[in-house]
């Protein structure tokens, strides 16, 4: 699968919003005004397409089978990259499939 593919996936299926989790906390996402928007109980988080681009291009240049685990994401500085592998690892079934 391909970030634009991934991307649009997004887009359509977060029209209205969806449940979640990360490894420690619920949090519901909906796609508006071109940004994912996460909300969890005590904050909004927008995610822009580049920063949701900036973990994928990582995600590929991590060993396939620890793609999806939060602690490799841990030196890019961006506070909703546990947000971002959890949408992840929903819409991308094969983590063998990224590309």
């Amino acid at each position: 699968m391909k970030f634009d593919e991934f991307w649009g996936m997004m887009v359509v299926d977060l029209a209205e919003p969806k449940q979640f989790t990360t490894q420690t906390k619920s949090f519901s996402a909906k796609y508006s005004g071109g940004r994912i928007m996460v909300t969890t109980n005590d904050s909004l988080w927008p995610i822009d397409r580049s920063t949701m681009k900036q973990i994928w291009t990582k995600a590929l240049s991590i060993h396939e089978k620890m793609r999806f685990i939060h602690t490799n994401y841990s030196h890019e500085n961006i506070r909703t990259s546990s947000y971002i592998i959890s949408l992840m690892k929903h819409y991308v079934a094969d983590e063998s499939t990224m590309e």
